[in-house]
């Protein structure tokens, strides 16, 4: 979708490597690598005879190195790019070193301890940057009111999520680390994720891209309608986190009242880009085609969930992994790789479009495998090692899209 829309405004330092949101984007990359390989490994250790680790520890490292290495680092190379003017973004160098230590740090220490002093510091230290990053962003972006509005909510968002894992030690420290609480922590973390600082962010970076083509009044009204009813959307549907707890039926309710309100924004959302142009390279068509797809099925799955009589297979371990990759490959790193390519991040080529298509493909395999496997239509013998060689597919796709960079 980002080629259907007029390109920015070129700033200076884009076509250079100097420019600090390509090289954020460089950094994304490569974490988004290291994350891969994580989960390689976590796949192996499932086989027979496979490496023995720490499954929790390592859990822990690929899902932070992926977070906040990939997603993180490629929502700041493109909040630099396209809200930050170009002679303000060096401001944020020292900001975003902070932030490759803190992750680096993440890295080093959960594999060994889990959540231990070390890791705990180093993530602290990561949100007390992303503290920084948001008051900052705030402060420099140049964005009209309708991209401006899903900007501040995905920056509240991304700012709540940490009450998540700041709750965890206390918790910990009171002997409730097996307890609904503590679960319950880390569902907010990830539905404050998932359901706010992603999906406000990516569109109000899209929105953000339209103003260049000036905003009728009609569209901005769309895209403040959208904002209010996804963000009642993004707190309702938290109830969606407690029903694996079996509560009472208005909470089943409260979830899909969310989910349907989230629905709606959605479609105010697609309104307030307007008609536009179907010019634009057909990879970043196609990529930003499969985030919004990817997005409308999250909706859609979400809003079903709350039927009770789905309950128990919205809860299935593997449902609950197939949905948080269909919502971090599908839509996010499916944009995320859009604009790189939009941005010229990234070389358009054939060899880069094979890797890409090798990539989704492998993605979409391994969610299949783990829905099939939840619904009796897979084998369950087969899936450690059918999973393994889609996440080996998945890491060996991204070697050269790390080394072909601009």
């Amino acid at each position: 979708m980002l080629a259907l829309m007029p390109r920015l405004p070129p700033t200076p330092g884009d076509a250079a490597w100097a420019d600090p949101a390509r090289r954020a984007f460089r950094w994304a990359l490569g974490w988004f690598l290291a994350a891969a390989l994580l989960g390689v490994l976590l796949r192996a250790s499932q086989l027979p005879g496979g490496p023995r680790i720490a499954y929790g520890h390592w859990l822990h490292a690929h899902s932070h190195t992926a977070f906040l290495g990939f997603v993180f680092n490629g929502f700041f190379a493109i909040a630099l790019a396209v809200f930050v003017p170009g002679e303000k973004r060096e401001n944020y160098t020292r900001l975003f070193v902070v932030m490759q230590v803190a992750v680096l740090g993440m890295l080093a220490t959960f594999p060994w301890q889990g959540y231990g002093p070390a890791s705990i510091a180093f993530s602290t230290l990561h949100m007390g940057a992303a503290v920084m990053f948001a008051r900052r962003l705030w402060r420099d972006h140049e964005a009209g009111s309708g991209a401006r509005a899903h900007l501040g909510a995905a920056l509240v968002c991304l700012l709540a999520s940490g009450a998540g894992p700041l709750a965890l030690g206390p918790l910990a420290a009171a002997g409730l680390r097996d307890s609904p609480a503590y679960a319950l922590a880390i569902y907010f973390y990830l539905h404050a994720n998932y359901n706010g600082w992603f999906p406000f962010f990516l569109q109000a970076s899209v929105l953000r891209a339209t103003e260049t083509a000036g905003i009728h009044p009609a569209r901005d009204r769309a895209a403040r309608l959208s904002l209010r009813w996804m963000a009642a959307g993004a707190v309702l549907t938290f109830a969606q986190s407690t029903l694996w707890l079996g509560p009472p039926g208005w909470v089943f309710a409260v979830a899909g009242a969310g989910g349907a309100a989230q629905l709606v924004g959605f479609v105010w959302w697609l309104r307030a880009l307007g008609p536009l142009s179907g010019r634009g390279l057909a990879a970043v068509r196609a990529l930003g085609s499969l985030s919004l797809v990817c997005h409308a099925a999250k909706l859609l799955l979400q809003t079903a969930s709350a039927w009770p009589a789905l309950a128990p297979l919205a809860g299935h371990r593997f449902v609950v992994i197939a949905f948080l990759h269909l919502v971090f490959l599908g839509v996010v790193t499916a944009a995320l790789f859009a604009w790189a390519l939009r941005l010229g991040w990234l070389r358009d080529s054939p060899s880069v479009r094979l890797c890409l298509g090798v990539f989704f493909v492998a993605a979409a395999v391994s969610e299949a495998l783990l829905v099939g496997t939840a619904l009796g239509w897979a084998s369950a013998p087969i899936l450690p090692g059918a999973l393994c060689a889609a996440a080996v597919a998945m890491a060996l796709a991204l070697v050269p899209l790390v080394l072909v960079q601009r």
